[in-house]
């Protein structure tokens, strides 16, 4: 049997199994782990098609996933009939999965199937737009607790129903306490129709799951607390099939640890050594030999039987490091793993702490550097605020990493309660803002500023540059009370001077300002002029202001009095920011104030696309600033799109 093949934008055919093939071969063969190797091959050119995506957790639980539909499907399974219980997964990543899965099931089309990532396709995490998808999940930690919802659902319509509801969780994910505190409830309430299966491939974002949060004995918590606890062979779906028979039969909710091995089905996506400090196959797609091969493997193994499964592919074509992380273009995390080395030789009482990112956080090095004031909390944000809000009580300052979306909305209480102690701590938010786009609104903050500008005392920071982060971190470690940073995913704007004012000039200009904020806009800002020039028609000045959220003293918002219309792009949604502060004190006769910014839901996609989706790339800006002047700008100008240039290990 040969693959069919997706001809992808670049021209280039990746292969695949359709659907109908698969359901062939399960007619043929009725061999669970081959239906989940032809999903894990799909999986595998869907991520290649978009770019980006998680296939070490994909690969690790393609197996339960399979094993999930045929335990609910029975002799339904892979017929053509959608799911009719509730099966979902928590921790998201795997959504390339997912996917696959439904397709295999003929609820998702090849056309769909390699939409992943794009506006309009499929989410990088699972939205309820995807037919199949119950609910959307991304944000860690909600999985039991939603499953109790389901279940709960089913027996208010009716009073008889006991249909499983089953959810997929990350062993990574069980760091979050809304896990635990989710589980006493469920026997109270007497729903042993719910089955929690944890993917227990014992690595997170960088390395072991030990090494970064151990939780030591989970089956004896979750028996503690009344469940059904048990374990079964993950990457055997047979096993997984017979843990979930058992769990049917229990009347108490069901625990399922299924071991399993992150990039399971390629051999040297399965090595991982006991030292190995960052895995490398957690996100993003993969160079195009080791593609290439890792679908060869694939494709041979397809449709051998069952005894013959032990085929595996030679050594990776490429080296592969354990002990250094994958090699990222520069940008604002680049920027600020060296600029948080500096910061803490110069500062003994500077403490980093990291929620499970040391590497998207830029914090890897400092933690090598400085082991004694570095602490790893896993996955668990609120518990990390907390504990640096005593951290500040004692006299140290502590900076606070995580991605911003996570940061600001799950540990908004602990940070509120900081800030009523008007002590310093310092709080820095990264993948800030529309992009990474790819990842699904999950990981887009965009309510961030809003949170962060409603806690009092707390000061707002988004720089554009690495001159303007240096301002800001000073600013915040001289400052007797609370910051927030919000740091863009994309590469720093350079700048000639150092940034000693709130608003900073960065290229002149007629008639329009553009004033921005971080790297993002600030960059699609000065590419609107080209746009501009191109039509032979005067371009805006760019400003930078690096504190969003503050008050002007008249000096410095002075030089803005002079233009005609001033155009202020915001990379969130509305809030006390630049656009409230500038448009109360600047607003006149003779000043006009716009605003381009996010409001409601970020679309997903890649970024040049969900860019001019919002309104908010060059060619949109441009076409602002002409209106303004009473021009007209026609939609075949040049358009400048944005480098794909940020990060895409998108969270635990």
């Amino acid at each position: 049997m040969q693959p069919q093949h997706w001809d992808s934008a670049t021209g280039s055919a990746l292969p695949f199994w359709g659907a109908a093939q698969l359901q062939g071969a399960w007619e043929l063969r009725h061999d669970l782990k081959e239906i989940a190797d032809g999903c894990r091959l799909n999986a595998l050119s869907a991520i290649q098609h978009a770019g980006s995506g998680h296939i070490g957790t994909s690969f690790s639980s393609m197996d339960i996933f399979i094993a999930v539909r045929k335990f609910l499907q029975r002799d339904r399974f892979l017929t053509g009939d959608p799911l009719e219980q509730i099966f979902f997964s928590s921790k998201g990543h795997d959504a390339p999965a997912l996917y696959a899965s439904l397709h295999s099931g003929g609820e998702l089309s090849d056309a769909q199937l390699f939409s992943l990532r794009r506006l309009g396709g499929l989410p990088g995490h699972p939205e309820t737009v995807t037919p199949g998808v119950v609910t959307n999940t991304g944000s860690l930690g909600m999985g039991i607790s939603k499953a109790k919802g389901f279940a709960k659902a089913q027996r208010l319509r009716d009073s008889t129903s006991r249909e499983p509801v089953v959810v997929l969780l990350g062993d990574g994910e069980l760091n979050e306490g809304q896990v635990w505190e989710s589980m006493p409830g469920a026997v109270k309430e007497g729903l042993g129709e719910v089955i929690a299966i944890v993917d227990s491939n014992g690595i997170q974002s960088d390395t072991w799951t030990d090494q970064t949060l151990p939780m030591g004995d989970v089956l004896a918590r979750a028996a503690a607390v009344g469940w059904h606890a048990m374990e079964c062979w993950g990457n055997d779906p047979d096993d997984v099939l017979r843990a979930l028979e058992e769990a049917r039969a229990d009347t108490r909710p069901s625990f399922i640890v299924a071991r399993t091995t992150k990039g399971s089905g390629i051999s040297w996506m399965e090595a991982f050594p006991e030292n190995g400090a960052y895995y490398q196959f957690h996100s993003g797609a993969l160079a195009a030999p080791l593609y290439d091969q890792a679908a060869s493997e694939l494709i041979t193994r397809f449709g051998l039987g069952v005894a013959d499964k032990d085929v595996t592919g030679s050594e990776p074509v490429l080296v592969l490091d354990p002990s250094s992380p994958k090699p990222r273009p520069t940008s604002m995390v680049s920027v600020w793993e060296d600029m948080l080395v500096d910061v803490m030789e110069r500062n003994p009482l500077v403490v980093a702490l990291d929620g499970d990112l040391s590497y998207d956080t830029g914090t890897h090095i400092a933690r090598e550097r400085f082991p004694n004031r570095y602490i790893q909390a896993g996955i668990a944000e609120q518990d990390m605020v907390s504990m640096a809000g005593t951290l500040a009580l004692s006299g140290f300052i502590p900076l606070v990493h995580s991605f911003a979306t996570f940061l600001t909305m799950r540990a908004t209480e602990q940070i509120f309660n900081n800030a009523s102690e008007e002590s310093r701590v310092i709080y820095l938010g990264f993948l800030a803002g529309l992009i990474p786009s790819a990842a699904g609104f999950s990981h887009q903050a965009v309510t961030d500023v809003g949170i962060m500008s409603s806690i009092p005392g707390m000061r707002v920071f988004e720089p554009s540059g690495a001159e303007e982060f240096q301002w800001c971190i000073e600013q915040a470690i001289a400052y007797n009370g609370p910051s927030y940073i919000r740091i863009g995913a994309v590469a720093p704007v350079s700048r000639k001077g150092e940034a000693t004012y709130r608003v900073n000039l960065v290229v002149e200009g007629v008639g329009t300002a553009l004033v921005t904020s971080g790297p993002l806009l600030t960059q699609q800002a000065i590419e609107s002029r080209t746009v501009l020039e191109d039509r032979e028609m005067p371009a805006p000045a760019v400003y930078s202001i690096p504190e969003i959220t503050g008050v002007f003293e008249g000096s410095e918002i002075d030089p803005l009095r002079q233009y005609e219309h001033i155009i202020v792009l915001e990379n969130h949604n509305p809030a006390r920011a630049k656009n409230f502060h500038l448009g109360s004190q600047l607003e006149s006769n003779d000043v006009e104030i716009h605003r381009l910014g996010l409001e409601g839901l970020p679309a997903n996609g890649q970024p040049a696309e969900v860019l001019a989706h919002h309104h908010l790339d060059a060619q949109s800006i441009a076409e602002e600033v002409a209106r303004l002047a009473g021009h007209g700008i026609s939609a075949s100008a040049k358009i400048v799109s944005i480098g794909e240039t940020y990060t895409d290990r998108e969270s635990h």
